[in-house]
């Protein structure tokens, strides 16, 4: 009984530290959004975000964009996309809470077939 109180001590001891760094990651400032940066809206459910504008990227395991605002640095042409009636050559590169990554501009709301979604930055130097 002793040696199963002193490992659940252990045990809680080893949350309490990881809930410590935990809640500070948490409670820091979010970092400062560059000033070429575009909200957007992600009409599609379950997007997959790549490491590039192409299919040679994979998706990024478990991550996953659904009808929801990103936060969009720039856009770039890359692999065409289509989804049914829709399709596109343009992917933008956003931040969607977690880690930045390439989405097509298919699924972002206010583009059209092969055209750049309005309103994002074409210029690559602004995806950093």
């Amino acid at each position: 009984m002793i040696k199963h109180v002193g490992r659940l001590r252990r045990i809680a001891v080893a949350g309490a530290a990881a809930g410590g760094v935990a809640a500070t990651l948490i409670g820091a400032a979010p970092a400062q959004a560059a000033a070429n940066a575009t909200t957007v809206y992600v009409w599609a459910t379950d997007v997959n975000m790549r490491a590039c504008a192409s299919f040679q990227c994979p998706p990024y395991d478990r991550v996953k964009v659904s009808t929801m605002n990103v936060t969009a640095f720039c856009q770039n042409q890359g692999d065409t996309v289509r989804d049914g009636a829709y399709v596109n050559d343009w992917w933008l590169l956003v931040d969607a809470g977690g880690p930045k990554g390439w989405i097509s501009a298919v699924y972002v709301r206010g583009g059209s077939n092969m055209s750049p979604i309005p309103g994002v930055s074409k210029d690559f130097a602004d995806c950093r």
